[in-house]
Protein backbone atom coordinates (compact mmCIF):
# COMPACT_ATOMS: atom_id res chain seq x y z
CA UNK A 1 0.00 0.00 0.00
CA UNK A 2 1.60 3.02 -1.11
CA UNK A 3 1.15 6.27 1.53
CA UNK A 4 1.35 10.13 -0.04
CA UNK A 5 0.98 12.54 2.23
CA UNK A 6 -0.18 16.53 1.75
CA UNK A 7 -0.09 18.58 4.19
CA UNK A 8 -2.29 21.97 4.99
CA UNK A 9 -3.21 24.45 7.93
CA UNK A 10 -6.36 25.07 9.17
CA UNK A 11 -7.84 26.74 12.45
CA UNK A 12 -10.12 24.34 14.25
CA UNK A 13 -11.47 24.76 17.79
CA UNK A 14 -9.71 28.16 17.99
CA UNK A 15 -6.56 26.08 17.96
CA UNK A 16 -3.90 25.73 15.40
CA UNK A 17 -4.96 22.11 13.78
CA UNK A 18 -3.15 20.58 10.55
CA UNK A 19 -5.43 19.13 7.91
CA UNK A 20 -4.01 16.22 5.72
CA UNK A 21 -4.75 14.62 2.69
CA UNK A 22 -3.55 11.25 2.83
CA UNK A 23 -3.85 9.03 0.01
CA UNK A 24 -3.71 5.32 -1.02
CA UNK A 25 -4.02 2.94 -3.27
CA UNK A 26 -7.54 1.67 -3.28
CA UNK A 27 -11.02 2.31 -4.16
CA UNK A 28 -15.33 2.94 -2.38
CA UNK A 29 -16.39 0.11 -1.93
CA UNK A 30 -19.65 1.09 -1.26
CA UNK A 31 -21.10 4.22 0.00
CA UNK A 32 -23.55 7.47 -0.72
CA UNK A 33 -23.73 8.60 -4.51
CA UNK A 34 -20.07 11.12 -4.72
CA UNK A 35 -19.88 14.13 -6.89
CA UNK A 36 -17.75 14.12 -10.13
CA UNK A 37 -15.26 16.95 -10.77
CA UNK A 38 -14.01 18.52 -13.61
CA UNK A 39 -11.06 15.95 -15.27
CA UNK A 40 -9.18 18.82 -15.47
CA UNK A 41 -9.44 19.74 -11.74
CA UNK A 42 -6.78 18.59 -9.43
CA UNK A 43 -8.45 15.94 -7.03
CA UNK A 44 -7.57 16.27 -3.57
CA UNK A 45 -6.92 19.58 -3.83
CA UNK A 46 -10.91 20.35 -4.76
CA UNK A 47 -11.85 17.98 -1.89
CA UNK A 48 -9.52 20.15 0.82
CA UNK A 49 -11.06 23.24 -0.72
CA UNK A 50 -14.85 22.27 -0.80
CA UNK A 51 -15.55 22.58 3.32
CA UNK A 52 -18.03 19.69 3.21
CA UNK A 53 -15.56 16.71 1.58
CA UNK A 54 -14.44 14.11 3.68
CA UNK A 55 -13.05 11.83 1.38
CA UNK A 56 -12.15 11.97 -2.60
CA UNK A 57 -11.03 8.92 -5.28
CA UNK A 58 -9.46 8.73 -8.59
CA UNK A 59 -10.62 6.19 -10.66
CA UNK A 60 -8.13 4.84 -13.29
CA UNK A 61 -9.99 6.99 -15.85
CA UNK A 62 -8.61 9.87 -14.56
CA UNK A 63 -12.34 11.03 -13.30
CA UNK A 64 -12.50 12.50 -9.75
CA UNK A 65 -15.14 11.94 -7.40
CA UNK A 66 -15.57 14.14 -3.98
CA UNK A 67 -17.99 11.96 -0.98
CA UNK A 68 -19.10 14.68 0.84
CA UNK A 69 -20.34 15.20 4.43
CA UNK A 70 -24.10 16.35 4.28
CA UNK A 71 -24.94 13.70 1.41
CA UNK A 72 -23.62 10.58 4.28
CA UNK A 73 -26.54 8.77 5.02
CA UNK A 74 -25.12 5.07 4.06
CA UNK A 75 -22.23 3.65 5.18
CA UNK A 76 -19.04 4.10 3.44
CA UNK A 77 -16.05 1.91 3.25
CA UNK A 78 -12.69 1.62 1.54
CA UNK A 79 -11.25 -1.17 0.36
CA UNK A 80 -7.34 -1.27 0.15
CA UNK A 81 -5.21 -2.39 -2.51
CA UNK A 82 -1.98 -2.96 -3.81
CA UNK A 83 0.40 -0.72 -5.34
CA UNK A 84 0.08 -1.56 -8.59
CA UNK A 85 -3.33 -0.71 -8.46
CA UNK A 86 -3.59 3.18 -10.55
CA UNK A 87 -6.94 4.21 -8.44
CA UNK A 88 -6.40 6.39 -5.60
CA UNK A 89 -8.59 7.42 -2.65
CA UNK A 90 -8.09 10.85 -0.57
CA UNK A 91 -9.02 10.85 2.83
CA UNK A 92 -8.99 14.24 4.46
CA UNK A 93 -8.21 14.36 8.19
CA UNK A 94 -7.43 16.49 11.33
CA UNK A 95 -4.09 16.40 13.07
CA UNK A 96 -3.08 18.73 16.11
CA UNK A 97 0.72 17.75 14.76
CA UNK A 98 2.70 17.94 11.55
CA UNK A 99 4.18 14.89 11.94
CA UNK A 100 3.86 11.74 9.62
CA UNK A 101 3.23 8.20 10.44
CA UNK A 102 4.94 5.82 8.67
CA UNK A 103 2.07 3.18 9.31
CA UNK A 104 -0.81 4.07 8.08
CA UNK A 105 -3.97 3.23 10.75
CA UNK A 106 -7.23 4.41 12.39
CA UNK A 107 -5.39 6.67 15.29
CA UNK A 108 -4.44 8.94 11.61
CA UNK A 109 -7.65 9.12 10.17
CA UNK A 110 -9.65 12.17 11.67
CA UNK A 111 -11.92 13.48 9.99
CA UNK A 112 -13.49 17.43 11.41
CA UNK A 113 -17.09 18.11 10.58
CA UNK A 114 -17.37 21.97 10.25
CA UNK A 115 -19.34 22.14 13.20
CA UNK A 116 -16.26 20.89 14.64
CA UNK A 117 -17.43 17.29 15.76
CA UNK A 118 -14.96 14.50 15.10
CA UNK A 119 -15.28 11.59 13.47
CA UNK A 120 -12.08 8.74 13.61
CA UNK A 121 -12.34 5.72 10.78
CA UNK A 122 -12.31 2.38 11.32
CA UNK A 123 -8.96 0.06 10.26
CA UNK A 124 -10.60 -3.08 9.18
CA UNK A 125 -8.85 -6.08 7.70
CA UNK A 126 -9.95 -5.15 4.34
CA UNK A 127 -9.60 -1.76 4.50
CA UNK A 128 -11.48 1.63 5.94
CA UNK A 129 -14.45 2.26 7.38
CA UNK A 130 -16.31 5.59 7.95
CA UNK A 131 -18.31 5.86 11.61
CA UNK A 132 -21.63 6.56 11.19
CA UNK A 133 -21.88 8.22 14.91
CA UNK A 134 -19.33 11.15 16.02
CA UNK A 135 -17.07 10.21 18.59
CA UNK A 136 -18.37 9.26 21.95
CA UNK A 137 -21.87 8.54 20.69
CA UNK A 138 -23.32 4.97 20.22
CA UNK A 139 -24.87 3.61 16.99
CA UNK A 140 -28.40 1.69 17.28
CA UNK A 141 -29.57 0.33 14.17
CA UNK A 142 -33.31 -0.19 14.51
CA UNK A 143 -35.87 -2.68 12.68
CA UNK A 144 -37.21 0.20 10.52
CA UNK A 145 -34.18 0.78 9.17
CA UNK A 146 -33.28 4.16 11.04
CA UNK A 147 -30.00 4.17 12.81
CA UNK A 148 -29.47 6.88 15.68
CA UNK A 149 -26.32 7.75 17.56
CA UNK A 150 -26.97 8.57 20.95
CA UNK A 151 -24.84 9.76 24.35
CA UNK A 152 -25.44 9.81 27.55
CA UNK A 153 -26.10 13.79 29.45
CA UNK A 154 -25.13 13.81 33.08
CA UNK A 155 -27.38 17.28 34.14
CA UNK A 156 -28.01 15.79 37.92
CA UNK A 157 -31.80 16.96 39.08
CA UNK A 158 -33.64 18.64 36.08
CA UNK A 159 -36.38 18.99 34.17
CA UNK A 160 -37.62 17.93 30.49
CA UNK A 161 -37.16 21.65 29.27
CA UNK A 162 -33.70 21.45 30.52
CA UNK A 163 -32.87 17.98 29.05
CA UNK A 164 -33.95 19.27 25.43
CA UNK A 165 -31.90 22.02 25.84
CA UNK A 166 -29.17 20.20 26.44
CA UNK A 167 -29.21 17.88 23.59
CA UNK A 168 -30.68 20.78 21.14
CA UNK A 169 -26.73 22.58 22.18
CA UNK A 170 -25.08 19.16 21.16
CA UNK A 171 -26.77 19.02 17.61
CA UNK A 172 -29.52 16.49 18.85
CA UNK A 173 -32.85 16.00 20.00
CA UNK A 174 -34.18 14.02 23.19
CA UNK A 175 -34.50 10.19 21.60
CA UNK A 176 -37.19 7.24 22.42
CA UNK A 177 -36.78 4.00 23.60
CA UNK A 178 -37.11 0.96 21.33
CA UNK A 179 -34.97 -2.50 21.85
CA UNK A 180 -33.70 -3.93 25.16
CA UNK A 181 -30.12 -3.60 23.85
CA UNK A 182 -30.73 0.12 23.59
CA UNK A 183 -31.99 -0.44 27.75
CA UNK A 184 -29.30 -1.94 28.41
CA UNK A 185 -26.73 0.24 27.14
CA UNK A 186 -29.02 3.49 29.31
CA UNK A 187 -28.67 1.61 32.38
CA UNK A 188 -24.45 0.67 32.03
CA UNK A 189 -24.15 4.75 30.96
CA UNK A 190 -26.10 5.25 34.42
CA UNK A 191 -23.93 3.02 36.79
CA UNK A 192 -20.74 4.94 34.87
CA UNK A 193 -22.22 8.59 35.47
CA UNK A 194 -23.81 7.88 38.54
CA UNK A 195 -22.11 4.80 40.20
CA UNK A 196 -24.96 2.64 41.79
CA UNK A 197 -27.20 5.37 43.52
CA UNK A 198 -30.01 4.84 40.66
CA UNK A 199 -30.79 7.45 38.00
CA UNK A 200 -33.61 8.00 35.59
CA UNK A 201 -33.21 9.34 31.59
CA UNK A 202 -35.80 11.61 30.38
CA UNK A 203 -36.90 10.11 27.06
CA UNK A 204 -38.66 11.87 23.95
CA UNK A 205 -42.26 10.49 24.94
CA UNK A 206 -44.83 11.54 27.02
CA UNK A 207 -47.95 9.42 28.93
CA UNK A 208 -51.17 9.64 27.03
CA UNK A 209 -53.24 7.61 29.69
CA UNK A 210 -52.56 6.95 33.52
CA UNK A 211 -50.42 9.97 33.38
CA UNK A 212 -50.42 10.59 37.07
CA UNK A 213 -48.29 7.49 37.72
CA UNK A 214 -46.36 7.69 40.77
CA UNK A 215 -42.42 7.22 40.39
CA UNK A 216 -42.23 6.47 36.76
CA UNK A 217 -42.52 2.42 38.07
CA UNK A 218 -46.06 1.40 36.29
CA UNK A 219 -45.87 -0.35 32.83
CA UNK A 220 -49.68 0.33 32.68
CA UNK A 221 -49.08 3.54 30.00
CA UNK A 222 -48.94 4.33 26.44
CA UNK A 223 -45.91 6.54 24.88
CA UNK A 224 -46.22 9.22 22.03
CA UNK A 225 -43.33 9.11 20.51
CA UNK A 226 -41.79 13.06 19.84
CA UNK A 227 -38.20 11.91 17.86
CA UNK A 228 -39.51 12.65 14.31
CA UNK A 229 -40.52 8.99 13.81
CA UNK A 230 -37.16 7.42 14.46
CA UNK A 231 -38.81 5.55 17.71
CA UNK A 232 -41.60 3.42 16.66
CA UNK A 233 -43.99 1.21 18.77
CA UNK A 234 -44.42 0.46 22.55
CA UNK A 235 -44.25 -2.39 23.58
CA UNK A 236 -40.48 -2.23 25.13
CA UNK A 237 -42.42 -0.22 27.55
CA UNK A 238 -44.39 -2.83 28.89
CA UNK A 239 -41.27 -4.34 30.43
CA UNK A 240 -41.08 -3.23 34.14
CA UNK A 241 -36.91 -2.89 34.14
CA UNK A 242 -37.31 -0.87 30.98
CA UNK A 243 -40.17 1.42 32.45
CA UNK A 244 -38.10 1.61 35.37
CA UNK A 245 -35.44 3.42 33.36
CA UNK A 246 -37.12 6.58 32.67
CA UNK A 247 -39.84 8.94 32.85
CA UNK A 248 -41.52 10.28 30.57
CA UNK A 249 -43.94 12.80 31.61
CA UNK A 250 -43.91 16.53 30.29
CA UNK A 251 -42.58 18.63 33.07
Amino acid sequence: MFLRVFIFYHLIFEVLSITKIISINGEVESGPVPTSVDSDTDCPTSCYFNSDCMLASLATSGQCFLYLFSALTTGLKIAKSTETTESIVYFKVTSSDDTCSPELNNTNLIFASENGYTYKWEYTKEGFSFPRCRDGWKQFDRSSGVSVCMTAVGLGNTNKVNAQSACQKLSGMLIGLETQVEAQWMWDQIKIQKGYEGGNYWLAGERINNPGASGCKTTDFLIKWSDDGMTKGVAITKNTNVSNLSCTDGK
